[in-house]
């Protein structure tokens, strides 16, 4: 299990071995460092720097630090030392007193910004941190949701309003407090993910209705985007860990990360902002990193490992990341649309279905070479999944029965043949390339 102080065990991660205790004393920094008021600090700042003067800066900063920094981070400090508790109180029911006085604080602070003629998002902010916290505090009497998770969300969906895409950076640390709050089982994956999508939303709607009464109306394409880009992987990942602690095959499990995660940047890219579909594959990849690094135990890694592959099992699910961003990047680089897209799909469905597929129906078996460890087994009967299903998406985008089959059929031998781990670049190459080349004998 994960989160235990006592294990002195030690397994390989992403090439190195770290111990447990390490992890841990990790874990406990980072969830003592992205602590909602302190993650406020430079979010304020930036907003003030680029909105005043140098002294106005300095003074509406300075207002900003004492009510949403300085004194939230006082009145836990004093309330956890006269509880003899830890500094997060990881007791919902020690927390009660401390958000009455935080609210207070929030409330005042807002107060405060207004009356000194802060800017807009500065005022809106704090209001959101009142607010925020006045709903953490009904939450709390039956659900300890997390702060941490919402501290991180809400300072990151101003910035986004405040700069556009570029405001999103402070939202990629979102996966490393998720994952300490979980590691140390100050939290369960749904308190986070919750912590995290109640941040996210409730900011937004109140700072775009604060803009809205002042008479400006944000484009909020980016924002709606953003939302799944931050919290989906979490939900599919924690989706796929709780299955898998249920009794679900892990290659039922990692397969379901496989197909929602494909399908989702295959959606991006088609209809979302240039900026979302970079974020979200950005974040992808981060999560997919932490989950790596925090080894067997961890229900995101559980979910996307497995235990066949041991003692290998980070080595291919890295391998399989790597493929799948070195596909999209050279493809995007020489086809782009709709290539891309037909290419990300078909690895999206035709692998994602060939592995359950071939449990269940597999009957002739044959091996494959591995880069590493023994050859892998594959059969006769999920290649013809894999020839059936890219068929089907081909001949969504070409209109064309004799081409998708041909393809098709191309695809099946291409994920038959590549080595372990190697397929979804494979695949998404040559079918990349085969609609690129109808495209070019078309025109």
């Amino acid at each position: 299990m994960f989160g235990n102080a006592d294990k002195v065990s030690i397994r390989p991660v992403l090439g190195r071995f770290v111990a447990e205790g390490t992890k841990e004393k990790l874990a406990r920094a980072v969830s003592n460092i992205a602590q909602a008021p302190i993650i406020s600090i430079p979010a304020f700042g930036l907003i003030n720097y680029f909105s005043l003067d140098f002294y106005g800066f300095v003074f509406m900063t300075s207002l900003c630090i004492l009510f949403a920094g300085v004194l939230p981070i006082l009145v836990v400090m004093l309330w956890s030392r006269n509880k003899k508790s830890e500094s997060d109180l990881p007791q919902k029911e020690d927390r009660i007193a401390p958000l009455v006085i935080v609210i207070t604080i929030y409330l005042a602070g807002t107060a405060a910004l207004y009356a000194a003629g802060a800017p807009l998002l500065s005022t809106a902010l704090m209001f959101c941190y009142f607010s925020n916290t006045l709903i953490v505090f009904f939450i709390n009497i039956f659900w300890k949701i997390s702060i941490h998770s919402m501290g991180v969300m809400g300072p990151t969906v101003a910035l986004i309003f405040a700069f556009g895409a570029p405001g999103a950076f402070l939202g990629l640390v979102l996966p490393v407090v998720m994952w300490s709050r979980i590691y140390l089982k100050k939290h369960t994956i749904s308190q986070v993910i919750m912590g995290a999508l109640l941040g996210f939303v409730l900011t937004a709607a109140q700072i775009y209705l604060v803009y809205a009464q002042s008479g400006i109306r944000p484009d909020i394409t980016l924002i709606l985007w953003l939302v799944y880009a931050f919290i989906g992987p979490s939900i599919v990942l924690g989706a796929a860990g709780i299955m898998n602690g249920m009794g679900v095959l892990d290659g039922y499990t990692r397969k379901f990360f496989h197909f929602i995660g494909f399908v989702s940047i295959a959606a991006f890219l088609r209809y979302a902002p240039a900026e979302a579909a970079m974020i979200f594959i950005a974040l992808g990849i981060v999560y997919v990193g932490i989950a790596c690094f925090s080894g067997n135990g961890f229900p995101w890694f559980d979910g996307i490992r497995r235990r066949a592959d041991s003692p290998n099992e980070t080595i291919y699910v890295i391998m399989p990341m790597i493929s799948t961003v070195l596909g999209l990047a050279v493809c995007w680089a020489l086809f782009g649309h709709p290539a891309v897209e037909v290419g990300m799909l078909c690895v999206a469905v035709g692998d994602a279905m060939a592995e359950p597929m071939g449990v269940l129906f597999g009957r002739h078996k044959y091996k494959v070479f591995s880069l590493m460890g023994s050859p892998s087994e594959r059969s006769v009967e999920g290649s013809l999944v894999v020839l059936l299903s890219c068929s089907a998406i081909i001949f969504l985008f070409t209109g064309s029965p004799i081409f998708s089959l041909a393809l098709g059929a191309v695809l099946s031998l291409v994920e038959a043949v590549s080595p372990r781990g190697t397929d979804n670049f494979t695949v998404f190459l040559v079918s990349a390339v085969g609609i690129a080349i109808r495209s070019m004998i078309a025109m």
